[in-house]
């Protein structure tokens, strides 16, 4: 998993989740059919950030968000935020667009801080 690849995610993610909030305060007929098409991409692009952390836990320790040059405890802890954060969208996506817009924000800039974090002082 690269920091760009999540980041990248991150900010599709923030994208859709902002306009499926939008379009899911609107009320009429095209409105509505543009949210759910939003709400369906919010959860598709979810699960590939899922999958994203999910294969960088199983495969490659070393290269996990935030944490190259971190204790081993605090990678786990960064990827369980990130996990929660990610289900917390998908869960708002279904059930209260409403909030998606200040949690897709927030998301984006977990993984902004958490990718930061990796790169050592001075680099």
């Amino acid at each position: 998993m690269s920091d760009e690849r999540l980041l990248q995610l991150a900010q599709q993610l923030e994208w859709l989740g902002c306009e499926a909030g939008f379009y899911g305060a609107k009320a009429g007929g095209s409105a509505a059919e543009t949210f759910l098409e939003r709400q369906r991409e919010v959860l598709a692009t979810a699960e590939k950030i899922e999958r994203e952390l999910k294969g960088a836990v199983r495969f490659n320790l070393s290269t996990l968000v935030g944490v190259d040059y971190g204790p081993l405890e605090e990678t786990f802890d960064s990827i369980t935020d990130l996990l929660a954060a990610v289900e917390d969208i998908k869960q708002s996506a279904v059930f209260s667009a409403q909030e998606l817009p200040s949690k897709v924000r927030r998301f984006s800039r977990m993984v902004e801080s958490y990718g930061s974090a990796a790169i050592p002082a001075g680099v």
